[in-house]
């Protein structure tokens, strides 16, 4: 059964000038090492626009099942680029807003 991850958080103010370069090169990776993404069934990014919380950032993973996604997740994080990347991206969010659930379809 298809599970999503899905991770929101809200870029720092004074970091967002530095979040639409790094989006790219998260971009370029995956579109690079095919490999290191294999298994991962769809990637979306939304900002919330009106409601609740202003500008809040909705990154939705899309997965075959949960353990598809832990070892893809898994594979995608211990590269040593993503790891890199990952840093910086933590680098840019505040911390208290950003926040991982794990959805699944029902009907």
């Amino acid at each position: 059964m298809t599970v999503f991850n899905i991770e929101t958080y809200v870029v720092k103010s004074e970091k967002r000038d530095e979040f639409n370069p790094a989006l790219h090169e998260f971009l370029n990776y995956k579109e690079e090492h095919p490999a290191l993404f294999e298994g991962l069934l769809s990637w979306r990014l939304f900002q919330q626009e009106y409601g609740g919380i202003a500008n809040l950032y909705i990154e939705m993973w899309e997965f075959e099942d949960l353990a598809a996604m832990e070892t893809i997740s898994a594979r995608i994080f211990n590269d040593e680029g993503m790891k890199k990347i990952s840093k910086g991206f933590h680098q840019l969010v505040e911390p208290t807003t950003f926040s991982t659930h794990i959805w699944r379809p029902i009907a």
